[in-house]
């Protein structure tokens, strides 16, 4: 039996994710021009030299400006792989212009090529997520991926930026024990710094 705390996160997920299904492709598109804005101006993405994004799915904003961008100014940029070992954690294999993705287990698309790099190697990793507060709390997909791979003390001073539509936004969050904290949560309106 599932508790009522589970319950509502898949409850909230259902309508967040709606949410941001229901954004037109102007308003999506609209959304990721304002937001490579504001990505540029960041401190932490103009220092960084490797930084992960995500492939967009099911509404979420897509993070493709944001790695022309970072391509463009020659920073070293990484998609996630899923692997088996261990614990299901994520890689990160380096992209270019050209790279080709191919559908794995799931469904998303990602990079064939070797070498993969853990998270802990990389300056900057920008998190797609379903719902956010202002606190930093972060609620994902439900596969745990971002937080079994952020789990280890040691990965701390990876900077977490969660990247959403402003329609994803929660009051407050409560936090499960596993969710890691994000540093800041970039919308297409705002920069919430934790």
């Amino acid at each position: 039996m599932m508790s009522d705390t589970l319950v509502q996160r898949q409850q909230l997920r259902r309508q967040l994710r709606q949410a941001r299904r229901q954004l037109s492709p102007y308003q999506q598109q609209q959304a990721s021009q304002q937001i490579t804005l504001r990505f540029a101006r960041l401190l932490i993405f103009k220092r960084a030299k490797r930084i992960a994004f995500y492939q967009a799915s099911d509404g979420e904003l897509n993070p493709q400006l944001l790695i022309k961008l970072a391509l463009k100014l020659k920073k070293h940029c990484y998609l996630p792989v899923l692997q088996r070992f261990p614990n299901q954690e994520l890689g990160f294999v380096q992209i270019k212009h050209n790279t080709r993705l191919h559908k794995h287990r799931f469904g998303f698309k990602e990079p064939k090529h070797q070498p993969r790099l853990f998270i802990h190697q990389l300056d900057l990793v920008c998190l797609p997520l379903v719902g956010f507060d202002k606190y930093g709390h972060r609620l994902g997909m439900g596969g745990g991926f971002y937080d079994r791979s952020l789990a280890k003390k040691k990965f701390s001073q990876v900077y977490k930026l969660g990247i959403a539509h402003d329609c994803q936004q929660l009051t407050a969050l409560e936090a499960a024990p596993w969710d890691i904290t994000l540093n800041a949560v970039l919308t297409p309106t705002r920069c919430y710094i934790v």
